[in-house]
């Protein structure tokens, strides 16, 4: 197994939520949190640490986000909706980051 490198460790163990405040429990249906999730994963991942979009889930929302397209998508336009109003930017901005826009 690859060992993960000391950026992603670090990025893994300061995150936080623009979304949030509270990390212990679910963002969607508020039971206990299992899973911290990265809203924009795959190759931006590390940008969802970075720029703190990231939100508590349970372990059945979390695999509701990941197995429900319709779902994922709504997260993810809540989240850059938010990102937008957090970072005083545009859309450019957030597409220049994570390149594709959600809305």
């Amino acid at each position: 197994m690859k060992q993960k490198s000391y950026k992603i460790s670090k990025l893994e163990k300061g995150r936080k939520s623009i979304l949030t405040d509270n990390l212990d429990v679910c963002f969607l249906c508020n039971q206990p949190k299992q899973h911290l999730h990265e809203v924009f994963y795959g190759r931006n991942r590390q940008n969802s640490m970075k720029y703190n979009c990231v939100v508590p889930l349970c372990f059945n929302c979390h695999n509701k986000v990941h197995n429900d397209i319709n779902t994922d998508r709504k997260l993810k336009q809540v989240t850059e909706k938010k990102f937008l109003d957090v970072h005083n930017c545009d859309i450019d901005d957030f597409i220049s980051i994570f390149k594709i826009n959600y809305l």
